[in-house]
């Protein structure tokens, strides 16, 4: 998949969270924000009605990363050993530039958003990317195919959330880049064997 080019809304969106886990999200402010992203106020209330419309953004700065990882994606690797590699570099950036207090509150938001879902969002790259990585790995046998990409893509992704939200339910108080490398290799043995 080709990179893309850096959006506007995702400059505001990287430079608002970066903003909220060095300063919290109380203390920043849009004017902050503004001047990080290098963007105009117009602009900003262009993409968000303001700094709390941000939280549901989370997921563009989880695709962002994502979009990052493309060209260090080795294609000779097997499919198992991406999926590993990319949950590995999402949940270390995670645990290491994202305010768990705002994570838990994204989570909390998105049960009750009358809005659109952001996290299942089934347009985002994410998505996209991880699914295209298990039908190869279908076509290529790797992954048995007594599921479809579609039914393994939401086995992958309820694992993803479901650490996401114990995390920050147990507030940090372990690794969640370790905790996941030990429990993901065993989700995806189920890939391999079937579902």
């Amino acid at each position: 998949m080709p990179r893309k080019r850096q959006s506007t809304k995702a400059r505001i969106v990287k430079s608002a969270w970066n903003l909220f886990y060095k300063n919290g999200y109380e203390q920043t402010t849009v004017e902050e924000i503004i001047a990080a992203s290098k963007t105009s106020k117009g602009t900003f209330y262009h993409y968000f009605k303001g700094k709390e419309a941000l939280l549901n953004s989370l997921s563009y700065l989880f695709d962002e990363k994502y979009e990052e990882l493309v060209p260090l994606i080795d294609d000779n690797m097997s499919c198992r050993d991406k999926l590993l590699y990319l949950n590995h570099e999402l949940f270390d950036m995670i645990e290491h530039s994202i305010d768990i207090k705002l994570l838990a509150s994204l989570y909390s938001s998105q049960l009750v958003t009358k809005d659109k879902k952001s996290l299942s969002d089934k347009k985002r790259f994410y998505f996209q990317w991880i699914t295209e990585i298990i039908e190869s790995g279908l076509e290529s046998g790797e992954f048995k195919n007594s599921s479809s990409a579609g039914e393994l893509m939401n086995v992958y992704a309820m694992y993803e959330r479901a650490l996401l939200y114990d995390w920050a339910l147990f507030k940090g108080k372990y690794s969640l880049t370790e905790y996941s490398d030990r429990l993901l290799p065993h989700v995806l043995d189920m890939f391999e064997k079937g579902v």
